[in-house]
């Protein structure tokens, strides 16, 4: 279990984080602050939680001041704000992420799995990441790399195709392709596909078939690509005739 603290002095935010975090399974809300020279006091007397989320700009002390008072109390520090100049601010008041008000529950999720994600590779079968599902009033599901077929543009949304269902998330492949892990086991040969190497069922020319019978001829873009997996992959008989 996630054991969290939120600090921001708009209340608003305190609001939007309590519900992510009690939307996100592992994860639980110890306490959430609007008031930084209470949090300061009170942290003062709790043992090292495993995530704070904090706001930069605050009264009376700043994100940035009350981070180094508080630091050795949290395993992970998470700045929220609404300005970017802060980022090097953060970074050298050893935080570990930088959310950009406004973000969504999917940013927030990613960010989440990104900062806890060198814990969860050391379990490999535990190797995961949670998104909100359209398909289940947006209900905040847990998804195994390892249960992907593909991910497929969907409009505003994509499609995570996995061994179990079909999820409707709020992201693009552009975000799948920067925020999750997927360097390894994974391959683009369409615009609108990222496909899981482990699930491609047969090749035809340049016509991919996945393992649940989704088919896709390679884009133009990516033929180099394909090309060059393909003959890497492709074993073929060396006997001369």
């Amino acid at each position: 279990m996630i054991k969290c603290i939120a600090i921001d002095d708009q209340q608003n935010s305190i609001s939007g984080l309590e519900k992510y975090i009690a939307d996100t399974p592992n994860m639980k809300l110890l306490a959430s602050y609007t008031d930084p020279m209470v949090a300061l006091n009170e942290l003062k007397k709790i043992d090292q939680v495993d995530v704070i989320f904090m706001d930069i700009q605050m009264p009376q002390i700043s994100g940035i001041e009350l981070s180094k008072a508080i630091r050795s109390k949290t395993r992970k520090l998470i700045f929220t704000t609404s300005h970017e100049e802060y980022a090097f601010e953060a970074f050298e008041a050893e935080a570990d992420a930088y959310l950009l008000k406004p973000y969504g529950y999917a940013k927030f999720a990613l960010t989440v799995n990104r900062v806890f994600e060198e814990e969860i590779e050391n379990i490999e079968q535990e190797t995961y990441f949670l998104v909100k599902n359209k398909s289940e009033n947006h209900k905040a599901v847990l998804v195994r790399y390892a249960d992907i077929i593909a991910f497929e543009s969907f409009h505003n949304y994509i499609k995570i195709h996995t061994t179990e269902k079909v999820i409707i998330a709020y992201l693009s492949l552009k975000d799948v392709k920067e925020q999750l892990n997927i360097k390894k086991g994974f391959i683009q040969l369409h615009r609108g596909y990222i496909i899981s190497i482990n699930h491609i069922l047969h090749v035809e020319g340049t016509r991919v078939t996945l393992s649940n019978h989704v088919s896709f001829t390679v884009g133009d873009l990516y033929y180099n690509d394909f090309r060059d997996f393909f003959t890497d992959k492709l074993i073929t008989s060396k006997r001369k005739a």
